[in-house]
């Protein structure tokens, strides 16, 4: 009977230590989650903003040097990501399978280097998306495009929110589409920067 008393209390307290571990965990996906939605309106407010520009010149030179400085840092995270995930697009499976593929086998580092730039990213994405970059359009795209690629990689490393990054990835797609109309991209231009990016993942 004692026994009985003393496993009941360890599993009683076992229970409310996870819950409160669940509600911590839970609280920060929440916020994660939330934050993610926050980065992508204040990006659509930026295209609204670069739609109904009083000064259809975009501006020069008017940025911080923190803002240079961390746009150098994101350009040069986005290129070393870049290579990440070109070893994981190989002809034998698709980009999408590569990164799934690292929870299998022993891809601990592998996996670890993809979510640690994933996310260090996208906190640099949340920064500009604070800032006024409908005064720098180009590099505006460049901060969408890069956002509705790294939801397409969220969605393979956080499957429990694939379908919430699935929705941003079309969100931010559709976003994209908006802006280079606004920038008046030709479909030539379009078809280009596409097929850079692909020869970016795939040489």
């Amino acid at each position: 009977m004692t026994y009985y008393i003393e496993d009941s209390y360890i599993e009683s307290e076992f229970e409310e230590i996870f819950n409160d571990w669940y509600k911590i965990e839970g609280l920060k996906k929440i916020k994660e989650l939330s934050r993610q939605l926050r980065t992508f309106f204040n990006y659509r407010t930026e295209v609204i903003r670069y739609r109904f520009r009083s000064n259809p010149f975009p501006a020069k030179n008017c940025a911080s040097t923190k803002f240079f400085s961390q746009k150098q840092k994101i350009e040069s995270f986005t290129y070393e990501y870049i290579a990440i995930l070109k070893k994981l697009n190989t002809n034998a499976q698709t980009l999408e399978q590569g990164i799934r593929s690292l929870f299998f086998g022993n891809n601990k580092i592998q996996l670890k280097n993809l979510l640690e730039i994933t996310e260090k990213l996208f906190i640099l994405l949340h920064y500009f998306s604070e800032e006024n970059l409908h005064d720098h359009p180009k590099f505006l795209k460049f901060n969408i495009t890069l956002a509705k690629n790294i939801c397409l990689v969220k969605k393979c490393l956080y499957t429990q929110f694939n379908e919430f990054f699935e929705e941003l990835e079309i969100n931010y797609n559709n976003l994209e589409g908006e802006l280079e109309d606004l920038i008046g991209t030709t479909p030539v231009e379009k078809e280009q920067s596409k097929k850079q990016l692909e020869e970016r993942l795939s040489t």
